[in-house]
């Protein structure tokens, strides 16, 4: 489920910078130093409870965000819904040991674009974390084996296509790139447009599709099929 990242020719980027909110002392600590320790990454900060990350993240807008489903006071959930409201262009990445279905898709519905288990390696983890900055949708083997079970089950339901809301031609441009796999910041410099001007754009997408994450904008737009003009 995680992409080669090391085919790609060498081109200089600045590093990674990445969040973690985590009650657990001993795991946040080894996170800290798991990103600290690997070129190509940059430690943002670390949080024991949803509270006081939602606080401060406004202001340090870190690329990727590491998010605990157990969290004393706010949870897990609702710390995700949050953050992708107030945070639409940085990814959030649940890190937990639960991997039953109904936790997994309740974290995705809540904004997550990924989710990894603490057992997993560090490489595997630290390889989540740049494909879900890129855009991807990074899940351990076992969840990505839950997921792929869950929708083979399921019976593929017949909905109707639904017309988008009015959405001005910069917005759907935005929408167009993201939907190609851009991530933001690369929908930005090929719009020729910043980083904090898209990051404003996909706000009022968000509130005009009433959803809370990149993924859900993207599936929305595609879903609704070519639009007129």
């Amino acid at each position: 489920m995680f992409p080669d990242l090391t085919s790609s020719p060498a081109i200089t980027r600045p590093p990674l910078r990445v969040a973690v909110i985590e009650d657990d002392r001993i795991m946040r600590s080894l996170l800290v130093r798991l990103i600290n320790g690997h070129s190509g990454f940059s430690f943002a900060g670390a949080w024991a409870t949803g509270e006081a990350a939602l606080a401060a993240l406004p202001e340090i807008r870190p690329d990727v965000i590491v998010v605990d489903l157990e969290l004393p006071g706010i949870s897990g959930d609702d710390c995700l819904r949050a953050l992708s409201g107030m945070l639409p262009v940085s990814a959030l990445v649940v890190l937990t040991v639960h991997e039953d279905a109904e936790r997994v898709f309740s974290a995705l519905r809540a904004g997550a674009n990924g989710y990894l288990l603490k057992g997993a390696p560090p490489s595997e983890l630290l390889a989540g974390l740049k494909a879900a900055h890129v855009g991807g949708s990074p899940l351990s083997p076992g969840v990505a084996s839950l997921v792929i079970r869950a929708f083979q089950k399921a019976p593929a339901p017949v909905k109707p296509i639904i017309p988008l809301p009015s959405l001005a031609p910069r917005e759907r441009q935005i929408l167009d790139l993201l939907a190609k796999g851009l991530a933001p910041k690369e929908a930005a410099a090929e719009l020729s447009i910043s980083y904090e001007t898209v990051r404003d754009y996909l706000k009022n997408i968000y509130q005009k599709l009433h959803v809370r994450s990149r993924t859900e904008a993207v599936l929305r737009y595609l879903d609704a099929g070519p639009q007129p003009t």
